[in-house]
């Protein structure tokens, strides 16, 4: 083998997605089975239309969910988490701005049992006052040390002023909020929220008889999911400036409400990002942390919910190049409406995407994840084929489009906290 030869090189043109099959309780409740997995591990996801878009009072629906299986009459959280642990079992429990969702881990010879005693727990809870105020100190004293932190108290202000302060994506919780929390709050957020029928996503080698299983378990839950109006959100223009005396850093979030992933431009604005901020080697990287060592880190993103998107550009730089730094963002935002990408540069973020297309999709667990992308945000099974079609395709000129199009200081939300 002769090292100075590099081995040859061919771009991903096609993504290889095996989608689950599709079972469906008496009731309409959907239950997604990617069975194609090689080891003897399973996952179970089960997703609610629960997440805080949904509370009429802040930090209730973030509270029911953690503390979905803190016990009841009989049993205690300590006592469930140990029984599921005997079993080889562990639980995880997330929340977004619309969904809420219990992962469940564990064996194959052991998955049923670990099922049955997250199932008592869960449909037995009664929120019991003790664990709440436990979680309550603990979280209020995580709030304290975070909104002391410049990136939070940004990112907090960029949030509220991008969707609007009184919107369903805009609310903030404050220390007061968490004193106005009680015990009867959680639990009709439960009996409003967790009585509706949730989706289920299961990967793993289970038996037939276990789906059977999970069907009749599905039937506890027959209220149709809650649905919202889509918002119109306010987004603030301009510059917003927190400062923070004591502060040695400044944190900066440059960002636009944006599109959905069904739009036209998605895909290609994906591939200009990514350019731009969207990985180690982008053009805010080589600026402003290799050039000026402003910083550590810089990227940019763009982040699609379920009823709104965002572009944006974060980072934390020194206090005394906040502005700088700001002003060489949007030079970067005008080198790319001026100027056509060179076609080494295209290739390299073409390959890097790809790339990063066939690593996402390595292994079952995140070929689940692929398919619950396309089945939330109501997208075509050719989505990632359509993508990849896109990055191959899209030139140069495509790029500097969209940059004029989208990359616009007057459309950007500015906010600077330190």
């Amino acid at each position: 083998m002769n090292r100075l030869i590099a081995p040859k090189f061919k771009q991903a043109q096609s993504l290889d997605i095996v989608f689950p099959e599709k079972n469906v309780a008496d009731n309409g409740v959907e239950i997604y089975w990617l069975k194609e997995v090689k080891d003897e591990s399973v996952k179970i996801d089960i997703e609610w239309n629960a997440g805080t878009k949904f509370q009429k009072k802040k930090l209730v629906a973030g509270f029911t969910n953690k503390l979905l299986l803190s016990g009841f009459a009989s049993k205690t959280a300590q006592q469930i988490a140990e029984e599921i642990d005997f079993f080889g079992g562990y639980t995880n429990l997330e929340l977004d701005k619309d969904h809420s969702t219990v992962n469940l881990y564990g064996l194959t010879e052991n998955i049923e049992s670990i099922f049955d005693l997250f199932s008592t727990a869960f449909l037995n809870v009664d929120f019991p006052e003790s664990e709440l105020r436990k979680e309550v100190e603990i979280s209020k004293s995580n709030f304290n040390i975070d909104v002391e932190k410049v990136k939070v108290l940004c990112r907090r202000t960029f949030n509220q002023n991008l969707y609007g302060k009184n919107s369903a994506y805009g609310q903030l919780a404050v220390l007061d909020d968490f004193k106005q929390l009680n015990q009867s709050d959680l639990i009709e957020f439960y009996q409003n929220f967790y009585s509706t029928k949730p989706v289920i996503f299961i990967t793993g080698n289970v038996d037939p008889e276990f789906i059977e299983k999970i069907k009749k378990w599905a039937l506890n839950f027959n209220n149709e999911p809650h649905v919202l109006e889509k918002q119109n959100f306010e987004q603030h223009k301009g510059v917003l400036t927190i400062e923070k005396p004591d502060a040695i850093q400044s944190a900066i979030r440059i960002g636009r409400l944006m599109f959905d992933k069904n739009h036209p431009d998605y895909f290609s604005f994906q591939l200009l990002n990514t350019i731009l901020g969207g990985y180690f080697g982008s053009r805010l990287m080589a600026n402003i942390r290799e050039d000026k060592g402003y910083t550590y880190g810089i990227g940019s993103g763009l982040a699609v919910l379920q009823d709104a998107a965002y572009f944006f550009v974060s980072t934390e730089v020194g206090k005394d190049v906040r502005e700088e730094t700001i002003d060489e963002v949007f030079n970067e935002f005008d080198i790319l409406k001026k100027e056509l990408v060179n076609d080494d540069e295209l290739q390299k973020v073409k390959n890097y995407t790809l790339g990063e297309f066939l690593r996402q999709a390595d292994g079952p667990l995140s070929q689940m994840e692929i398919f619950k992308n396309i089945y939330f945000n109501k997208l075509s099974r050719t989505y990632y084929q359509d993508y990849i079609r896109a990055i191959h395709t899209t030139t140069s000129e495509d790029l500097k489009r969209l940059a004029e199009k989208y990359l616009l200081k007057e459309a950007m939300l500015q906010v600077v906290a330190g």
